[in-house]
């Protein structure tokens, strides 16, 4: 035992000498009065060298600035982050090229020697007592890390570093170099274990060039790349890379110019229902039935009509996955809609195990839950509410609606992408919510004409008066559409809004953009929306008259519980079913593509804080009274 510890000591003192050897880039942060210059003489480096690792630095830094500096105790010998960790486990430690493992019951040798990719000659060479006394449970073995690097270097050699910034994810990174998750991953292995954080020195590759041709980029071939190495970069098989460039038939060669796709501009392929056989899984629904109360009113309850109509829909999805083979098990919970309560629910220890647990359905519980459960098995789902999960640091965590800054990022790429010199006048509202919003939306549409100027119409004394929109409406081009926008959802703002927009003349054509529609919309004339040909974004969208899943769905929950189905029980359905067929083939949901239900869209992505946030959003405008899809991207599969 003595032993042991004294092993385990000398490794600890050994790690905390190589943590600063083991990072060719360090960040700085910048102290008050300090410059490039200033900051270049104190670390024994050029200016040169921190424009050049810094290339977003603009004139100087200023005050809590974050740079790259090279890091000058960077030893190359000590680097392992090109060797094989198959087999290492977070009880492992890795101290000089050495893997220092504690023997665990059951393993032999030859387990050891096919975990770590190792001989027993070697095991036994670097660990003499074996020879004596044999394997022994808790001894601590010293297994040498395998190391090929020649592939992986000379990848880096081709690569710069990148600074992690505030809300970027794998997902946003790999989209803005033009690479896949993994191929980021593999430059940063640390990354694929423990995620990103702020300000973290990351490899990207460099930058891809545009060809102009639609879906496609031109890449200059790198030394040593192969076709192999390609298809992995660029996700493509052997013979579609060739199909696309036929000269590399004949071989690869550095500083070759081939077509592959743009996967910047590329989306992720359909998601293929597909159910394993002899699959079972296991799912708990956490939802506030409210049970224990003397009576339940569900005409008065809203909540408890919700969670009812909910909880419907998602016992059709599990009765048609179950028709089509897959084994469910599932156990149903109050929460009560009680923080005490949900956390007593996920103490269980049997709901560890479990795949997945749906709920509960508002994010205070959902964020004791997920505490209760960030070392267990089992996916949480947070299935109805939309606000900012970012917080909630659990890789386990689904958010299965869109947040509001989502809703702003989808609509803003859809005026981006429509954009033709239309004027455009943003409406404020006075309150600090807004405030950001209206911020951050000047700034994005500032963007598209930096030559023409973003109009702004605010209110005054709390309101906007009708004679503002009519001195404004004097301004306005006539023979070009004028796009506003609204950037608030205070009942207040909004009947000032669309109470004069609704009754302009029909010789001003206008268009109006929002970034959500709540029940506050509700009180607002449709006959006005409609005027103003309306647009925002939505989680759900359901084709009443032209669906045939809903049709369908319709048909089957009316023969089964004698009524219509409200928007919450295709929600019920929707997220039962995408979740549990997703869960069948896979948990890796970012990387398994995108998939339509009957009223929901599923792209799912990485969230700020590495949880999974569902991205399916619809665009939807006004035409006349009806609302319709601005685009039909993907077709809904009939489940």
């Amino acid at each position: 035992m003595k032993k042991i510890k004294l092993v385990v000591l000398l490794i600890f003192f050994g790690w905390v000498s190589m943590l600063s050897q083991d990072k060719k880039f360090i960040t700085y942060k910048v102290k008050e009065g300090e410059s490039i210059q200033s900051i270049a003489k104190s670390q024994a480096i050029t200016p040169y060298d921190i424009l050049k690792l810094n290339p977003d630095v603009k004139g100087d830094v200023a005050e809590n600035d974050i740079l790259i500096l090279p890091n000058k105790q960077y030893d190359p010998l000590e680097d392992i982050s090109n060797a094989d960790l198959t087999g290492v486990s977070e009880r492992d430690i890795i101290v000089d090229k050495f893997i220092y493992h504690e023997v665990i019951p059951k393993e032999t040798l030859y387990s050891i020697s096919k975990n770590f990719n190792v001989t027993t000659d070697e095991l036994n060479k670097f660990n003499p007592f074996l020879a004596e006394d044999g394997l022994k449970i808790g001894q601590v073995v010293k297994i040498p890390l395998q190391i090929d690097d020649t592939e992986l270097l000379a990848k880096k050699e081709k690569t710069q570093p990148y600074l992690v910034k505030p809300k970027e994810t794998k997902f946003s990174i790999s989209k803005k170099f033009g690479i896949t998750i993994g191929y980021l991953e593999e430059l940063n292995p640390k990354i694929e274990k423990e995620g990103l954080q702020i300000d973290d020195v990351i490899l990207v590759p460099a930058e891809i060039q545009e060809s102009g041709e639609d879906g496609y980029l031109v890449y200059e071939v790198q030394k040593l790349e192969t076709l192999y190495s390609l298809t992995k970069k660029f996700e493509l098989t052997e013979e579609e890379l060739i199909e696309l460039n036929p000269e590399l038939s004949q071989g690869v060669k550095d500083g070759m110019l081939i077509k592959v796709p743009d996967l910047l501009a590329g989306s992720k392929p359909m998601f293929i229902d597909m159910i394993p056989e002899d699959k079972a899984l296991k799912v708990a629904m956490m939802l506030p039935f409210k049970s224990k109360r003397d009576s339940l009113n569900f005409e008065k309850d809203r909540l408890l009509k919700i969670t009812t109509d909910f909880y419907l829909g998602a016992l059709m999805a599990i009765d048609s996955l179950k028709k089509q083979g897959l084994s469910v098990h599932m156990k149903v919970f109050d929460t009560e809609n009680s923080r005490q309560v949900s956390r007593s629910i996920s103490n269980e220890v049997d709901l560890q195990e479990f795949d997945a647990v749906v709920g509960p359905l508002f994010l205070t519980n959902v964020r004791t839950v997920s505490d209760n459960l960030k070392y267990g098995k089992p996916l949480i789902v947070s299935p109805i509410s939309t606000k900012d999960h970012s917080d909630i640091r659990n890789s386990k965590l689904i958010q299965d609606k869109a947040s509001t800054e989502n809703h702003i990022s989808r609509m803003l790429d859809y005026v981006k992408q429509k954009y033709e010199n239309q004027d455009l006048i943003v409406i404020r509202n006075s309150s600090e919510r807004s405030d950001s919003r209206y911020n951050r939306i000047i700034d994005e549409l500032k963007a598209l004409n930096p030559e023409k100027e973003v109009l702004t119409l605010s209110p005054e004394d709390g309101y906007i008066k009708p004679d503002d929109f009519k001195v404004f409406r004097d301004t306005l081009d006539r023979d070009i559409v004028n796009w506003f926008f609204v950037t608030d959802n205070d009942p207040a703002y909004l009947g000032d809004v669309f109470n004069n927009l609704g009754v302009f003349p029909e010789a001003d054509s206008l268009m109006v953009f929002g970034f959500e529609k709540d029940r506050n919309f509700n009180k607002i004339d449709n006959n006005f929306l409609a005027r103003v040909n309306f647009h925002y974004p939505s989680n759900m969208f359901i084709d009443y008259n032209n669906s045939v899943s809903y049709r369908n769905f319709e048909a089957a929950y009316k023969r089964k519980y004698f009524n219509l189905p409200s928007s919450y029980a295709v929600e019920g359905f929707d997220v039962t079913y995408d979740l549990l067929m997703r869960l069948a083939s896979d948990a890796d949901f970012v990387n398994q593509g995108r998939s339509e239900r009957i009223g929901t869209k599923y792209d799912y992505i990485e969230n700020t804080s590495g949880s999974i946030i569902n991205n399916g959003i619809f665009i939807i405008k006004y035409q006349g009274l009806e609302q319709k899809l601005v685009s039909d991207e993907i077709r809904p599969v009939d489940p």
